[in-house]
């Protein structure tokens, strides 16, 4: 697969993913075998590893792609025909 996850979704993923897994692992008792604990730290764990490779596979069954597009120099010369 691709990488299919930009800088910006990077960022927000590193924080969201390790914020699932405590949240999973403390208050929802994920350590006492609770089902919505668990989980909790399982989603956490896939966000936190989409992160890490950048390649996310439900963006890539969405079609979406959050990386920033490399603009050519020629951008922004307009083309006029005559």
């Amino acid at each position: 697969m691709k990488e299919n996850v930009g800088k910006k979704d990077q960022l927000i993923r590193s924080f969201i993913g390790p914020g699932l897994m405590v949240l999973g692992y403390f208050f929802l008792k994920g350590h006492k075998g609770n089902l919505g604990g668990l989980a909790s730290i399982v989603a956490g764990s896939l966000i936190t590893e989409s992160a890490i490779t950048k390649v996310c596979p439900v963006n890539e069954f969405f079609g979406i792609d959050t990386r920033q597009k490399k603009k050519s120099p020629f951008s922004k010369i307009k083309h006029t025909f005559i």
